[in-house]
């Protein structure tokens, strides 16, 4: 199954802003972009002025995806939304190049 993962965090649980204030701060909540065993990244793209990560995931099912953005859930609301694969659907039915 295919998901689209948005996750949104404020100013004041901004790591960027944290490391530019001098915090040693770990490498971990960036983690998830390698994705993991149950789990595989697509694509990831950050909006940094915005404070808003977006990803497509690939899973066979909704808690492997919550259990790799776990750490993201702690600064911000992540909202994690299963997406059909318009391509593959096109193609399944036989409509692709018509």
């Amino acid at each position: 199954m295919l998901f689209h993962v948005t996750a949104q965090h404020s100013w004041e649980t901004c790591v960027g802003r944290m490391r530019a204030e001098g915090a040693t701060i770990g490498t971990e909540g960036d983690k998830w972009v390698e994705g993991n065993n149950d789990v595989k990244v697509i694509g990831a793209g950050g909006y940094q002025s915005g404070h808003r990560y977006y990803a497509l995931v690939e899973a066979d099912d909704y808690n492997s995806v919550v259990l790799l953005f776990n750490e993201l859930m702690w600064r911000g609301d992540v909202e994690i939304l299963p997406v059909n694969d318009m391509i593959a659907r096109r193609k399944d039915a036989g409509d692709w190049g018509k």
